[in-house]
């Protein structure tokens, strides 16, 4: 299996002209082929057929799993955001679930709180925890780009859910009233998509929006630095029962950091001790 794996990547690398369709599916396809743990369940939702992505870690700890979603960004799949995220590789090490929702069609319906995709998430939280013990003090949720937005989307329009959530090249217009999960947020200087100075005023400057998210009623605190990595610029916006950590790329664009799975579980996992 890796063997073939490996030529489908040096193929699709080779065939720039390829038809896209066929590329896309292709590309796919060798996502699930490297998610050996990884099985697609298929719910109904208010009658509609949907589908999601489980990853389950090959040695489970003891007790409920910690899940985590992990939405993908417009025009991708569960599929390929599996692949491009890397949760499932952690979540082996650490031992917790990853549920990789699918869009219907090409992204998420995240603004106006649409109910069919908050329905969805109802619904594939209630399938997961039936597929397997879910810890429900440790549910967490991760998305980019279209993604992220449909990560706030859900926290919003269910509070208390999500013990934090991780936002990554993300759009935002200013968010929900509290409460809200703790938010680590990922943003490159360099994102022609959806750009960090946003577009006011439909979409917030990523800055802004990060310090909005720290804040309480009666409480706008002040960036606090933390410490820096070399091309990532680090601040946290904190108030009593708000959290918010931008993590600044410079010069990145509209894509996963590397090595960001990790760290989001990291800071997933503080947020629940």
């Amino acid at each position: 299996m890796r063997r073939a794996v490996l030529a489908l990547a040096l193929w699709l690398a080779a065939a720039p002209t390829a038809d896209a369709g066929v590329t896309d599916r292709l590309a796919d396809w060798a996502a699930r082929a490297r998610a050996s743990g990884t099985v697609e369940r298929r719910i109904a939702v208010d009658g509609v057929p949907r589908s999601y992505r489980l990853h389950l870690p090959a040695d489970r700890p003891e007790g409920p799993l910690a899940l985590v979603l992990d939405f993908h960004g417009y025009g991708l799949t569960a599929a390929r955001e599996e692949g491009l995220s890397g949760f499932s590789a952690v979540a082996d090490r650490e031992g917790f679930a990853v549920a990789y929702p699918q869009a219907d069609g090409k992204g998420w319906r995240a603004f106006g709180n649409d109910g069919a995709d908050l329905a969805y998430v109802r619904a594939l939280l209630a399938d997961v925890a039936r597929a397997a013990p879910v810890d429900p003090e440790r549910v967490y949720a991760a998305g980019i780009s279209n993604g992220a937005q449909m990560t706030v989307a859900a926290a919003c329009a269910l509070p208390g859910r999500f013990a934090a959530v991780a936002l990554v090249a993300g759009g935002y217009s200013a968010p929900c009233a509290p409460p809200r999960p703790s938010a680590l947020i990922y943003h490159g200087t360099a994102d022609r998509v959806l750009a960090y100075d946003g577009r006011p005023p439909e979409r917030l400057p990523v800055r802004d929006f990060a310090a909005a998210w720290g804040a309480a009623p009666g409480c706008e605190p002040a960036a606090e630095p933390l410490a820096a990595e070399a091309g990532a610029r680090r601040e946290r916006w904190a108030c009593p029962g708000a959290l918010a950590e931008l993590v600044t790329l410079e010069g990145h664009g509209h894509a996963w950091p590397e090595a960001a799975a990790a760290e989001i579980w990291r800071f997933f996992r503080a947020r629940s001790e």
